[in-house]
C-alpha cells in the first residue's frame, strides 16, 4: 500500500501539469468590486501585508497543498519553500500520511520548514488520522496550523480509495482538541456548504479553507490517472465563490449567536490578484493558489521517470509579484490602504452566483451594502 501511494503521488502531480483548471467555472466572474474614484490613497503607500498565525505575511496568500510523500519530490517542496521564504507568503504541506507510515519519507516535507525557519508552515493529515498522527505532523514541520482535508469525491474516484466516511466529523473534533495548534478544515476542490460549515464550527472548528470546485481537479486526476472519463463526476461541486459566500455566511450566524471569530481562506481556481482582491472583500483572510505555482515551478516537464532536473523558480516569484500588483492595484482603485480595509468593502455578487446565493436563503445583498451593516 506504501508503494501505491508513493507512485500515486508522482501521477497527481503529472496529471495536474497535463489538466486545465475546471470544467466548473469558479463563479469569481459574478463578483464585482466597486470602484472609488475618489481613493484618496497613495499606491506607492499601499501595504497588501497581513498577519496569519501569529505571523505577517507580505500579501495574504497561501501556496496551497501540493504534494510530498515520495523521495522523488523532495526538491519540489524544497524549491517551494524558499519561494514562500522569498516572497513572505505561507505554504501547505501536501497529505503527510506517507511519512506517518513511512519515517524515511518525512525528509520530503521537512524541507519546508528547513528552507523557510520564520514563514508561516502548515501541516496536512487526512480527516480520519488518529490525533497523534496529526500531532506528529504538525511535530515534522514544527508548523504553525494543521490542514485537515476532506476529500470524499477524490477517494471516491480513486479504486483504492476509502469509502466510509462516518468517523470523519468526530474525529476532526478530537484533533482540533489534541492538536497543539490551529486546525484548519480544508476541500480539496469541491467545496464546502453552509450546513457542513455549521457542523464543523459546532465542533470547535475555527478556521475552514473551502477549495471549490473551478481550479485543480482532483475528481478529474483520478479518473484520468486510471484512464477513466466521466465527464458529469469532473464537474462535481460547489463553485469556489458560492463556496465561499456560504460558508462566510455560515461563519457570520455563528459568530452572531455569540460563537468565536470564524477565520475563512478562499481557495479553488483563483488565478489572479484581483481575484484575490474579490475574495478578500467578501470576507476571506486569506487566499490559497497552488496549481499555477507548480505548472510555472516544473513548466511542461512530465517525465514518467521523476521530476528532477531544472526548477524555474523565478517564474513563480514573478507570478507571484503579478498576484501582488493585482491585489495593490484592486486595494487603490477602492480606496483600501490594508487588507483590513478591503475586507469592508462592498462588492455585488450577480449571475449564477446570485441566483444560487438566493435560493439558499443567503442574501447577497449582504455583501453589497457592507458599509451600512459596520
Amino acid at each position: 500500500m506504501a508503494d501505491i501511494r508513493q507512485k500515486r503521488k508522482i501521477e497527481h502531480i503529472l496529471q495536474a501539469l497535463a489538466l486545465a483548471d475546471g470544467p466548473v467555472a469558479t463563479g469569481f466572474a459574478d463578483v464585482h468590486l466597486v470602484h472609488n474614484a475618489l481613493p484618496g490613497v497613495d499606491f506607492s503607500a499601499l501595504d497588501p501585508a497581513t498577519v496569519f498565525l501569529a505571523k505577517t505575511l507580505k500579501m495574504p496568500l497561501l501556496i496551497n497543498a501540493l504534494t510530498g510523500g515520495n523521495r522523488q519530490v523532495t526538491e519540489v517542496n524544497r524549491q517551494l519553500a524558499r519561494i514562500a521564504a522569498r516572497t513572505g507568503v505561507a505554504i501547505a504541506a501536501g497529505s503527510q500520511t506517507a511519512a506517518l507510515h513511512r519515517p524515511e519519507l518525512a525528509a520530503s516535507f521537512r524541507v519546508l520548514r528547513e528552507e523557510n525557519p520564520d514563514g508561516v508552515v502548515i501541516a496536512n493529515v487526512s480527516a480520519d488520522t488518529p490525533a497523534a498522527g496529526a500531532c506528529q505532523a504538525v511535530e515534522m514541520l514544527a508548523a504553525d496550523g494543521l490542514q485537515v482535508h476532506l476529500n470524499a469525491a477524490q477517494e471516491l474516484a480513486m479504486q483504492e480509495g476509502e469509502r466510509n466516511f462516518t468517523s470523519w466529523a468526530a474525529n476532526i473534533e478530537r484533533l482540533v482538541q489534541a492538536c497543539p495548534v490551529p486546525v484548519i478544515v480544508k476541500e480539496v476542490g469541491c467545496g464546502i456548504a453552509g450546513e457542513v460549515a455549521h457542523r464543523l464550527l459546532r465542533r470547535g472548528v475555527r478556521f475552514l479553507d473551502v477549495s471549490g470546485a473551478g481550479g485543480t481537479n482532483f475528481v478529474a486526476i483520478e479518473l484520468r490517472r486510471q484512464n477513466c472519463w466521466a465527464p458529469s463526476f469532473e464537474r462535481w461541486g460547489i463553485p469556489s465563490a458560492i463556496s465561499l459566500a456560504e460558508v462566510l455566511w455560515a461563519g457570520k450566524c455563528f459568530e452572531g449567536s455569540g460563537g468565536e471569530p470564524v477565520t475563512v481562506i478562499a481557495s479553488g481556481g483563483i488565478r489572479d490578484g484581483w481575484e484575490i482582491a474579490k475574495a478578500l472583500a467578501m470576507g476571506a483572510r486569506l487566499a490559497g493558489i497552488a496549481g499555477p505555482v507548480l505548472k510555472k515551478l516544473l513548466g511542461i516537464k512530465q517525465q514518467t521517470a521523476g521530476l528532477t532536473g531544472s526548477y524555474d523558480t523565478e517564474a513563480v516569484v514573478a507570478y507571484l509579484d503579478t498576484l501582488r500588483q493585482g491585489l495593490a492595484l484592486s486595494m487603490a482603485l477602492t480606496g483600501c490602504r490594508t487588507v483590513a480595509e478591503l475586507r469592508h468593502q462592498p462588492c455585488l455578487v450577480t449571475g449564477a452566483t446570485k441566483d444560487w446565493l438566493v435560493q439558499r436563503g443567503i442574501p447577497p445583498a449582504f455583501w453589497a451594502r457592507k458599509r451600512e451593516c459596520r
